[in-house]
């Protein structure tokens, strides 16, 4: 009986309350893909075996090693380890018209943008930072919040020598 190898994130099951995966198999490579459940592709199952449940969290992506069922259609998983990404930080400056550092990881961006950013999160450093340390999928996390809040700090430098001013509170003015 051959291991078979995907990528799967786990949800949990309404009916049984326990986590599960779904997969379906590449018509042209012949591979399991992780798909999700309301995929219109042919899909198969995939439980945790006894010794994985516990451990497992839902909307994590894992790499996971399947075997199949016996009597159904369907794998077990046998192993499964969370995938993480490498992480890239950028910093693009455009005097008087864009400040931002984005964090890339997988297929994810993160952005910092004082002057236009959407949300009080995308607006501050600590925002961002929250946003960070909570990621499971960033290889090197530690890293990676070093380089982003130096190249933050740099750029909020930058900002304020173009004449803007930075609110780190996430509102500007006003007593609240």
């Amino acid at each position: 009986m051959t291991l078979e190898k995907s990528q799967i994130k786990f949800a949990k099951s309404e009916r049984t309350g326990e986590l599960i995966g779904f997969v379906s198999r590449h018509s042209k490579t012949r591979q399991l893909k992780g798909v999700r459940e309301d995929s219109r592709f042919g899909k198969q199952i995939c439980v945790l075996s006894e010794d994985l449940k516990g451990t497992i969290e839902p909307n994590v992506l894992y790499s996971v090693e399947l075997k199949p069922m016996h009597k159904a259609k369907g794998y077990v998983v046998v192993a499964a380890t969370p995938v993480q990404f490498m992480a890239t930080v950028e910093s693009i400056i455009v005097p008087k018209a864009l400040y931002k550092v984005t964090v890339t990881f997988g297929n994810k961006t993160v952005y910092f943008d004082p002057k236009d950013g959407k949300s009080a999160m995308s607006k501050t450093i600590d925002g961002v930072l929250a946003i960070l340390r909570e990621r499971k999928d960033i290889r090197n996390l530690e890293g990676v919040i070093e380089d982003f809040t130096r190249q933050a700090q740099a750029l909020v430098r930058r900002f304020a020598q173009d004449g803007f001013i930075y609110v780190a509170s996430g509102h500007s003015g006003g007593n609240r």
